[in-house]
């Protein structure tokens, strides 16, 4: 079995028998012919979500799927056109992703459905460690959320993690969609050992799907404590504005009731302005003791 990732000429389908293409949706035309083909083509060139159509003998699959190199950055886009027993045609706009692991593949003892389980496989071979590092690491930023008095850098840091989530259980999600369907054509598995990897794989991935599921229950958790540190932080602020409005509007009555065009009787009294001071101050102090009972400094 051969791979090939670059065309220097145009092939037709009878000519990549034995033979594992690579190609970006751009050289389509090069595989297939423009009238003929148009369907394929259009099935191929338009990957928006995951789907399978049946040509004759012939299936063409279509998935989002995370390599190790893109592990944290954006699902690549997947088209596979192929009968699994002569021939498989690979589209992708970045053929590095594949190149490699296809041609060490492609030297083993497998046939085409056998290469791409076993992309499937390696793919998830290491994903629980890296799970468990990735649950640590929400514990952590947890753990830091709830003593952080500076919240605002955390809003990203959150959004980050759901993103990243979200694509996590998609990736695991389109990996189970290549499943159900070898598992509905079993017939395309010649090898037991094909047949394990299919077993292994319905056994491992719901369990992976299963911990993402956890961890987004995790990180709504931690967004839930987020937002109850932000509305503390608002509402200790509001107790602030509402101490210095509480200690000041005695003193507003008293200003308004001497700013008033009005001669008082006690305008004549030597002492007045010590006593109106006096009293202000016996307020203030008044009203701070009383805050402070109550806590409302802390």
């Amino acid at each position: 079995m051969k791979v090939i990732n670059v065309l220097n000429e145009s092939l037709k389908l009878e000519d990549i028998k034995n033979k594992i293409i690579i190609i970006t949706k751009a050289q389509l035309n090069q595989v297939f012919d423009i009238k003929k083909d148009k369907e394929i083509i259009n099935g191929l060139k338009y990957i928006d979500s995951n789907k399978i159509e049946t040509y004759d003998d012939k299936y063409l699959l279509t998935f989002n799927f995370l390599t190790e190199e893109n592990k944290r950055t954006n699902l690549e886009k997947i088209g596979i056109y192929s009968d699994f027993k002569t021939f498989a045609v690979f589209v992708t706009n970045n053929k590095d992703i594949l190149v490699g692991e296809l041609e060490n593949l492609a030297q083993a003892d497998l046939d085409y459905a056998g290469i791409l389980l076993s992309l499937m496989a390696n793919a998830t071979d290491n994903d629980y460690i890296k799970l468990e590092s990735l649950e640590n690491e929400l514990n952590d930023f947890d753990e830091k959320l709830s003593v952080e008095r500076d919240l605002e850098k955390y809003s990203k840091k959150i959004m980050y993690y759901k993103k990243y989530l979200i694509k996590l259980k998609h990736h695991y999600e389109q990996i189970n969609y290549i499943i159900d369907f070898f598992a509905g054509h079993s017939e395309l598995l010649t090898l037991q050992e094909e047949k394990d990897k299919l077993y292994m794989l319905t056994r491992r991935i719901p369990k992976l799907v299963k911990e993402v599921v956890s961890f987004m229950d995790t990180l709504s958790q931690t967004r839930e404590n987020y937002q109850a540190q932000i509305q503390i932080k608002q509402s200790n602020l509001m107790k602030i504005f509402t101490i210095i409005t509480v200690v000041f509007t005695p003193l507003q009555f008293i200003v308004g009731w001497y700013g008033m065009n009005l001669i008082m009787p006690e305008f004549g009294f030597r002492y007045s302005y010590p006593i109106v001071i006096t009293l202000c101050v016996i307020t203030i102090v008044t009203l701070i003791v009383i805050f402070k009972k109550k806590n409302w400094f802390k």
